[in-house]
């Protein structure tokens, strides 16, 4: 396998780092039993990791049945970091086989969710978007540009009617991952019909769905054109649905289609699904 890079491997403890973060109650404590609840909503090498940690932070504490707070984790997150991944990056290119094979089990997990998470922003098998090329922009200009690549393209997914159309989003912030939780604090989402998450998953399906839209309009090299840059400039892109499916209260709710641009903003596209 070929090198992989720190900073992939540092996301994926920041990824783990705020999984424990939300586990928490409004007193901004996570406790062993708060931990134990989020655990049962993870799964694979994400919970492992999830577990891994928050058992490193706990032991850096003395007290019997001490109690993790925000302070912790940082203080963790940034041990971690360095002395489980960075010291034993020797030569300063990544961290090849040899090199992992000589961390500890937090660190060779990280490492497995770092490849799963750089696995997932990849071209899939049966994706037929060829690699983008990265680009400088971020933010706003970042969600223009992807906006203007999706001109006329449609979304034809999660409702029972197609044809709407997608928006430019994208909301200022510092995200190292993008979560159920991440995305609704960063959203400010409340209570609200329209504000509650009915479904969170990895974008791969839906940019495919895209791709696969464009070529019943003669228009699958402008597909492939976006999901590319999309991949290229977006990291951990995922498609969350807001609303309760209930097209007596209202037929359209919120479709985001979105990831993390490289200055930690969430950035992407907005659109609509239809229920009738």
């Amino acid at each position: 396998m070929t090198a992989i890079a720190t900073s992939e491997v540092h996301a994926a403890l920041a990824r783990a780092a705020e999984q424990i973060l939300s586990a928490g109650g409004a007193d901004g404590i996570i406790s062993r039993r708060d931990i134990r609840a989020k655990l049962l909503s993870l799964e694979g090498t994400e919970r492992n990791l999830v577990d891994l940690l928050y058992r490193t932070i706990d032991s850096r504490d003395a007290a019997r049945s001490a109690r993790v707070t925000k302070a912790d984790v940082d203080a963790a997150l940034a041990h971690v970091r360095t002395d489980v991944v960075d010291r034993l990056d020797l030569d300063k290119n990544g961290l090849s086989e040899d090199e992992i094979a000589r961390m500890s089990e937090l660190g060779k997990v990280a490492v497995s969710l770092a490849r799963e998470l750089k696995g997932a922003n990849a071209p899939t098998v049966g994706s037929t978007a060829p690699a983008g090329e990265p680009s400088a922009l971020t933010g706003e200009a970042l969600a223009q540009k992807i906006a203007s690549l999706a001109s006329e393209l449609y979304l034809d997914d999660f409702g029972s009617e197609s044809g709407m159309g997608f928006a430019p989003f994208h909301t200022a912030a510092k995200l190292s991952a993008l979560t159920a939780d991440t995305f609704r604090a960063t959203l400010g989402l409340g209570d609200g019909p329209k504000q509650t998450i009915t479904r969170f998953e990895p974008g791969d399906r839906c940019l495919q769905r895209i791709i696969d839209v464009a070529d019943w309009e003669d228009r699958r090299p402008q597909g492939e054109e976006l999901v590319a840059f999309m991949r290229a400039n977006l990291r951990e892109i995922s498609a969350a649905l807001l609303g309760p499916y209930d097209p007596e209260q209202d037929a359209e709710y919120p479709v985001y289609i979105v990831g993390i641009d490289a200055a930690g903003n969430l950035v992407g596209l907005k659109s609509a699904a239809i229920w009738t």
